[in-house]
């Protein structure tokens, strides 16, 4: 069963006939497209090059033989290779232009190379010559043949590189149960399924439905041991998509071990910048460099290493030598943004995991002295935090409008108050920072401020994108957070250069 990555990358399915789609994967690819689409400039263009290089071949082994059939093959070849690039040109793909014209050198070239060597062949029975070149076009013809023959009657069950309609999977219930007179096919899973695998279950039985009628809608039903309902696979038939619902679980089972879980925190941290940028500039930058700058516009410190690779370089396709996947789209107010944060920033590894998102906010609980890092349900972080007296911490919403690396950084570090790092607040005159004074934390003894220890100050801010939504209230029923998470990655040993972030403005917050 291919990987969930590889069914939404729509670009790389070309659609045949019947609701199968053409991997581009295939090694057959192009000429299968070209078989179907014979106008398709671009399919010309990739053919050409792919019978030049048969032609290529041909031609080293006439050189290393003397052997005039192959010197044949590959006037022939090139040929024709010649032919379909300029039948490609004059379909209006401009790539095939300098191929052209290369091809054209390269048949001079060789013209002239050969010149010598044709002179000396002199064939003492050109009859039997003539009677070899004949079986051996022969049997480049009836090669041929069976080729095209065969992947014009197998590609349907070639499943290595032909597929169903891609599909999308939902984490949620679908608002209304699908009105079809469809029976389910109902399939028996275990309670504590991965999201990953009961997705690959339903798409794998609505596959092998599909292969025995495939001009009939499907739908599939997942059931755990306890006959509850976890998860539907529903297709309408013809060229609609699949829609997959995997029903809302209590936690993240897909992010169940520690290595899961640092990815999934890395890649909601970056997310969340993009997210807050876009939401901020109304667009979507063109690179995630855009997110690193210096203060004031560091959304980031810097992106974090993918913890499967340990790489934090951004590639546009999956690769292993990358961190993350960016595939940058255009945006209006009528965009979902998470939806289409989520679609244009992945994790690039082959593995197919990916997580719902829901940006990063801080939740500070005045009653417990708490702060909370929050990805809709799921807590990220919590910290024990000093906070104001007299009750002088503001309640309500509020939002990061500055992040700051060593502020005040020429005082006496003894004297410094704000620690180490300050992120400022919407409301100007107030900032969560790290202290001088680690004793404080706990009580309520600042002048409105909120202050954490210089260590978890320092992990908080890198967890933390510009503009994230801070929320201060006072909740005596709500219990503290148990806390040990793994540190975020950040750069060689995990260090990252934070001078750029640094302000010559000295501050005065509430302490």
């Amino acid at each position: 069963m291919e990987s969930i990555s590889q069914f939404k990358i729509k670009d790389n399915l070309i659609p045949i006939s019947h609701g199968y789609f053409l991997a581009k994967s295939d090694p057959l690819f192009w000429q299968k497209l070209l078989k179907r689409k014979p106008e398709d400039a671009e399919a010309m263009y990739h053919v050409a090059l792919e019978i030049e290089g048969n032609a290529k071949k041909s031609l080293e082994k006439f050189l290393r033989t003397r052997n005039e059939g192959c010197f044949a093959v590959y006037r022939k070849g090139i040929k024709e290779a010649s032919d379909l690039m300029q039948r490609s040109l004059g379909k209006g793909y401009f790539k095939a232009r300098t191929e052209i014209l290369r091809i054209q050198e390269e048949i001079h070239s060789t013209d002239k190379r050969l010149s010598s060597v044709k002179k000396k062949l002199i064939p003492k029975n050109r009859t039997l010559i003539y009677v070899f070149l004949t079986v051996i076009i022969a049997l480049l013809i009836l090669i041929a043949f069976l080729i095209c023959y065969r992947s014009s009657t197998t590609y349907l069950e070639n499943h290595r590189y032909t597929y169903m309609l891609p599909y999308e999977v939902f984490e949620e219930k679908p608002a209304a149960t699908p009105q079809t007179d469809l029976i389910p096919i109902t399939i028996q899973v275990k309670g504590t399924i991965t999201k990953q695998l009961l997705v690959n279950q339903l798409m794998e039985t609505l596959k092998q439905d599909y292969e025995k009628n495939p001009t009939a809608g499907k739908l599939v039903v997942a059931k755990d041991e306890d006959q509850r309902d976890v998860g539907m696979a529903y297709w309408g038939s013809e060229d609609k998509e699949i829609e997959v619902y995997i029903y809302p679980i209590d936690s993240i089972s897909s992010a169940g071990d520690e290595e899961n879980y640092q990815l999934w925190q890395a890649t909601t941290v970056v997310r969340s910048a993009l997210y807050q940028f876009v939401k901020h500039n109304g667009y979507m930058p063109k690179d995630l460099t855009m997110l690193t700058k210096a203060f004031p516009q560091n959304y980031l410190s810097e992106l974090p290493l993918n913890p499967y690779n340990l790489e934090n370089d951004v590639t546009t396709s999956p690769s292993g030598d990358a961190g993350w996947l960016f595939l940058p789209s255009g945006v209006s107010s009528e965009t979902d943004l998470i939806s289409a944060v989520s679609q244009a920033l992945k994790p690039a590894i082959p593995k197919g995991i990916d997580f719902p998102f829901a940006p990063i906010q801080i939740n500070i609980n005045k009653q417990n002295h708490e702060l909370m890092v929050m990805s809709g349900d799921k807590t990220m972080r919590s910290y024990t935090v000093a906070l104001g007296k007299n009750n002088l911490t503001p309640e309500g919403n509020l939002w990061i409008s500055k992040r700051i690396a060593n502020p005040d950084k020429g005082v006496p570090k003894a004297d410094n108050v704000y620690g180490t790092r300050a992120m400022e607040l919407s409301n100007p005159s107030f900032a969560i920072h790290g202290t001088n004074s680690p004793e404080s934390i706990g009580q309520d003894v600042s002048l409105g401020c909120i202050r954490l220890n210089d260590p978890q100050m320092e992990d908080l801010y890198t967890l933390t994108p510009l503009y994230t939504n801070v929320n201060i209230f006072k909740n005596p029923n709500l219990p503290k957070t148990p806390n040990n998470p793994p540190a975020l990655c950040l750069g060689p040993n995990g260090q990252s250069d934070y001078s750029k972030e640094e302000s010559p403005t000295f501050y005065h917050w509430g302490g």
